[in-house]
């Protein structure tokens, strides 16, 4: 019976709110246009106040009159003012967004929050990794607060710079001169009005602006100081944990541990993992920018290498471009693991402030990706043992994340370094006998292995786990990462020859060739930054990079003094680090664009050209500025040395600054290009280089020949290729007294048509030349496409001509001699003369 009832009524309560709808509909616009309303009527009735006000004043008897000529320079004025206040307005409008430090305080206190529970939680043996992980995002948030505090502060001295922009304006008492005239002063008390309701908005608004610019700046200066705070009390801890490493912090291990109330391995692992998560999300959620950076280099880097693998496809036959592309036996092969390998590894080796998780997963990525190309490259057994070695490696990443030491961590630790121990003797044995070709100092590296597995062994055995986890984690990661920095260099260097084929054409074994200079060139850079940055990784796990870093720089940062001039080793090894590797890379700059100078003898010129010169002088000038500025010289200094070389240059630096003024005016007027056939006084052959100072000229028997550029502009050159590459080819033929002239020249004609690479236009031509002293001769003259088909097509033709000549009757004589002997001894004309047959004497 209720629910009849109920529908009753709820049909009543529904048709009764839907007839009520359109009411609020328009009692909300009402309400909504009557702010918009009463703010416009506030606005009149200020203006109105304020036009009163001014009216008044000006009715005020002690304010100065000024005549009608005056006038014009305060209207100026009021629009000056005017316009000032329209920029200083919108100035405020744009303001500065501040929602981007609101948003992320609260993130700032959460971390904060994070980083205190993990220090409340540090037990008498603090965790090393636990304080480093605390002073990398200790050190990230005090950067970031560093540079909100800049701009907060900058936005801030704006802000002081209108307000006392205003308060001049307020102070002007040009102002206060009231026209005489009445419809002048009507207009001027019209444009004052407007002026003063401006003035007071812009100053109300940057009044609130201070003060909340004020507000924030408090609130990111308290925690500034609470993180600068944390930041000293994690540094303090470090130190000391590097001053008390080697103190035991556990028990021994043939001691009992059944007095020891300490959670399970698995409770200290998990606890350990879901810190270290937490710690990573926080870094990432203030450093994604660092994730971006490091995608977009990996897209970069594998687009640089199929873009590259793709030209030389293009460009080469099948097979020989299937040979080349076999030199590069890493990034051919795995370019998905080669991409892995190249980015993780760089951020590896660069990621000096990270927290202790992302640095391992990064080495699991990068140890990964390096196993799966090991994989296919070395024997069954040595493969073997690098996956125990792999094993090994991420038993001490385990290890390394643990935030409380346990008894079955310290059997753990025990276990990994004998085997660590046997492992490095048994691979030392191996590569004794290897025939694969291994590293140089690949035993050296296997016997420190050894050695620094052993120290962890004697430090977990008298109770320093610790330090037995950083000295064993150390040995693991060292011999992986020298391995990983081997294949590293060596993609580089693939990448770079890849690089190379793809911006040229020439035969496999050029390209061989070349990548063996290449090599030659990069190779020691690149091992000495490997061997830098592997340095850097040791010490960074030993957590004595700090130490280390300090120590050098106040080292070379020290002023030392020389008679008047005080430098640091620090400005020397810059400036001298700077201008090395300028230098190099304007010798790297030509292999990089294909100009090796190999595939001169093709015919080809590079679309770059003399342009590659002009890239090597400006890349050399800025190495110099470059190392000027970053080592701290003043440029008055360089001033200085200019000086000195000019006069070194007028005692007896002429000739070196004529050919690198003569290197420079060959990269503009451009009188030759690599490629270019020339000929300079007795020497010809194919410009292979154009150096700052000389250019090497590949002669026809094999030789290179230095030329200095100077010689090249003050000499008369020869260039058979400056425009274009066709030439002119001249034979001389001679045939005997007594040939039929005509069926000669019809031969000729005959011969010298028809031959491919030879132009059409202009046509060949065979003319008589003269009546010789033993033939009548004749010259042909015909056009060649390309100069470099001379020889071939030369012999040919003369080949036809010949054979031409002999079908048809005709010789050609051979130079003949007449002698004239004016005396001789007549003994000899006796002997000469010929005996008579015996016949003939006896019958007479």
């Amino acid at each position: 019976m209720n629910m009849p009832i109920f529908e009753k009524h709820g049909r009543r309560l529904l048709w009764l709110l839907l007839l009520l709808l359109p009411c609020a509909g328009l009692q909300a616009q009402k309400g909504k246009k009557q702010p918009a309303k009463n703010l416009q009527d506030s606005t009149l009735a200020d203006s109105a106040r304020i036009s009163k006000q001014v009216i008044q004043s000006t009715r005020d008897t002690s304010r100065s009159r000024v005549s009608d000529t005056a006038v014009a320079i305060i209207i100026n004025r009021l629009e000056g003012y005017t316009l000032m206040l329209n920029e200083l307005g919108s100035t405020l409008k744009r303001g500065y967004d501040t929602a981007h430090i609101t948003e992320k305080l609260p993130l700032m206190d959460s971390t904060l929050h994070v980083i205190k529970n993990n220090i409340a939680a540090l037990g008498s043996t603090p965790n090393v990794h636990d304080l480093y992980t605390n002073k990398v995002m200790l050190v990230q948030l005090n950067r970031i607060l560093k540079m909100w505090q800049d701009d907060l502060f900058q936005h801030y001295a704006k802000l002081v710079n209108i307000n006392d922009t205003l308060q001049q304006v307020r102070k002007d008492t040009a102002m206060r001169a009231v026209p005489t005239e009445d419809e002048l002063r009507t207009f001027y008390i019209s444009q004052l009005t407007s002026l003063i309701m401006k003035f007071r908005q812009i100053d109300k608004s940057n009044k609130q602006a201070l003060l909340q610019i004020g507000l924030l700046q408090n609130e990111v200066a308290m925690r500034y100081i609470a993180v600068n705070n944390q930041l000293g009390d994690m540094e303090f801890q470090l130190d000391n944990f590097s001053r008390r490493m080697f103190i035991k912090d556990y028990t021994y291990l043939w001691q009992p541990k059944k007095q020891l109330q300490e959670p399970t391995f698995i409770t200290v692992l998990k606890d350990s993992v879901y810190k270290n998560l937490q710690i990573l999300l926080i870094f990432f959620s203030v450093q994604w920018p660092v994730l971006v950076i490091w995608l977009l280099l990996a897209g970069l880097f594998a687009f640089w290498a199929y873009n590259n693998t793709r030209k030389i496809r293009q460009r080469h036959p099948p097979t020989e471009a299937e040979a080349i592309l076999q030199h590069s036996r890493i990034l051919y092969r795995f370019p998905v693991a080669s991409t892995l390998i190249f980015v993780f590894t760089l951020a590896g080796l660069l990621s000096v402030q990270y927290p202790i998780l992302f640095i391992q997963l990064n080495w699991v990525v990068t140890i990964t990706a390096l196993s799966y190309v090991i994989g296919h490259s070395i024997p069954r057994h040595l493969l073997n043992h690098w996956i125990a070695l792999v094993a090994l490696l991420f038993i001490y990443f385990l290890n390394n994340l643990t935030i409380q030491a346990t008894n079955a961590e310290q059997w753990g630790l025990f276990l990994a370094a004998i085997a660590c121990i046997i492992l490095g003797i048994r691979l030392r044995r191996i590569t004794k006998h290897s025939t694969l070709a291994l590293p140089k100092y690949s035993r050296n590296m296997l016997m420190l292995f050894i050695v620094m597995s052993a120290f962890s062994l004697l430090l977990v055995l008298t109770g320093r786990v610790t330090a037995a986890k950083i000295i064993g984690a150390t040995a693991a990661i060292s011999i992986t990462m020298a391995v990983n920095l081997v294949f590293f260099v060596d993609l580089l260097m693939e990448a770079v020859y890849l690089q190379v084929e793809a911006n040229k054409h020439s035969s496999t074994f050029i390209s061989f060739i070349d990548f063996q200079n290449v090599q030659s060139r990069l190779k020691v850079f690149l091992y000495l930054f490997a061997t830098i940055t592997w340095l850097m990784l040791i010490a960074r796990n030993l957590y004595v990079f700090d130490n280390i870093y300090e120590a050098i720089s106040e080292f070379l940062e020290a002023g030392r003094t020389i008679g008047n001039t005080t430098f640091t080793f620090s400005s020397v090894i810059i400036f001298l680090l700077v201008l090395w590797i300028s230098t190099v890379i304007t010798q790297m700059i030509a292999y990089m664009f294909g100009d090796t100078g190999q595939n001169a003898a093709t015919g080809k010129k590079k679309k770059l050209g003399s342009a590659i010169l002009l890239i090597r002088l400006a890349v050399l000038g800025l190495g110099v500025l470059l190392a000027f500025a970053a080592s701290g010289i003043p440029m008055d200094k360089l001033a200085i040395v200019i000086g000195a070389l000019g006069v070194g240059i007028g005692f007896g630096l002429q000739n070196i600054v004529n050919n690198l003024v003569s290197g420079v005016i060959l990269a503009f007027e451009k009188p030759i290009e690599v490629g270019d056939v020339i000929e300079l006084g007795t020497r010809s052959g194919v410009v292979k280089e154009i150096g700052i100072r000389s250019s090497k000229i590949s002669a026809y028997d094999g030789s290179e020949v230095i030329v200095p550029n100077g010689d090249l502009i003050s000499q008369q050159l020869i260039n058979w290729t400056l425009s274009n590459r066709t030439r002119r080819v001249e034979l001389l033929i001679g045939v005997e007294y007594g040939s039929d002239l005509k069926q000669v020249t019809d031969i000729l004609k005959q011969s010298v048509k028809g031959w491919e690479g030879m132009m059409e236009n202009p046509e060949p031509v065979v003319l008589l030349y003269q009546f010789g002293d033993n033939s009548i001769n004749f010259r042909i003259f015909f056009w060649i496409m390309d100069l470099g088909l001379a020889g071939t097509l030369q012999h040919d033709v003369l080949i036809r001509i010949y054979e031409n000549l002999q079908k048809a009757g005709i010789q050609i004589p051979f130079p003949q001699r007449e002698l004239h002997i004016k005396s001789v001894d007549p003994t000899i004309l006796q002997q000469w003369k010929p005996e008579k047959p015996p016949g003939e004497g006896a019958s007479s």
